[in-house]
C-alpha cells in the first residue's frame, strides 16, 4: 500500500506544471498594454519580425515584439501565463548556430539584475542580456527561475520579458 501511495503522489507531482491552464483554453485576466516608447532613456523604433520570430509566435502565450534603440536590438515579450514556451535567448542564439557563453549578471543603473551570454558565429559577437519582471517589482534574470516562482508561488501576470542584443566585435 505504501508503495502504490509513493507511486501516485510521484505521478502528481509531476503534473504540477501542467495544473497552470498552460493548455491555452482559459481566459485569462490581462488586457494587454502598449510597447513601450523607449528604453533606457532612448527611443525605440519598431522593427519587423523575422520568419523565425513569426513561426515562434505561434502558440505564445502572450505578444512578442522586436525594436532598436538605434544601436542594440530588444525584443520585448509579454508573457501573460507560465508557458515552456518562453525560452531563455541562449537558447534561441544556439539554435541559430551560435556558440554561446554564460557571462557574469550584470546590473544596470537601476540596480536590475540581467542574465547575460555571449553569443558568437562567423566572427560575428553579441553581447546578450535579459530580464523578467512584473508590475508588483518582482523580477528574475533567467527564464527558469521566474518560470518555477510564477508557477509553484502562485505569481500574477502579466510579465514583461526584456531581451537586448549589443553587436561587441566583428572580426575579419
Amino acid at each position: 500500500m505504501r508503495y502504490l501511495i509513493f507511486i501516485a503522489l510521484h505521478l502528481c507531482t509531476g503534473l504540477i506544471p501542467f495544473a497552470n491552464g498552460e493548455n491555452g483554453n482559459l481566459p485569462t485576466p490581462h488586457t494587454f498594454q502598449l510597447w513601450p516608447t523607449e528604453f533606457e532613456g532612448l527611443p525605440l523604433t519598431r522593427l519587423p519580425m523575422t520568419d523565425k520570430e513569426r513561426g515562434f509566435s505561434k502558440g505564445f502565450p502572450g505578444k512578442i515584439a522586436r525594436f532598436t534603440d538605434g544601436s542594440r536590438e530588444i525584443i520585448i515579450r509579454y508573457i501573460e501565463k507560465p508557458s515552456r514556451k518562453v525560452h531563455p535567448s541562449a537558447d534561441c542564439f544556439r539554435g541559430s548556430g551560435y556558440k554561446v557563453k554564460p557571462q557574469p549578471i550584470s546590473r544596470d543603473q537601476n540596480s536590475h539584475l540581467w542574465g547575460c551570454v555571449l553569443a558568437e558565429r562567423n566572427g560575428i559577437s553579441y553581447q546578450v542580456c535579459e530580464r523578467i519582471y512584473d508590475q508588483a517589482g518582482n523580477s528574475w534574470y533567467d527564464v527558469s527561475s521566474w518560470f518555477w516562482s510564477a508557477l509553484l508561488e502562485s505569481r500574477q501576470g502579466p510579465w514583461w520579458a526584456v531581451t537586448v542584443a549589443e553587436q561587441k566585435y566583428h572580426k575579419q
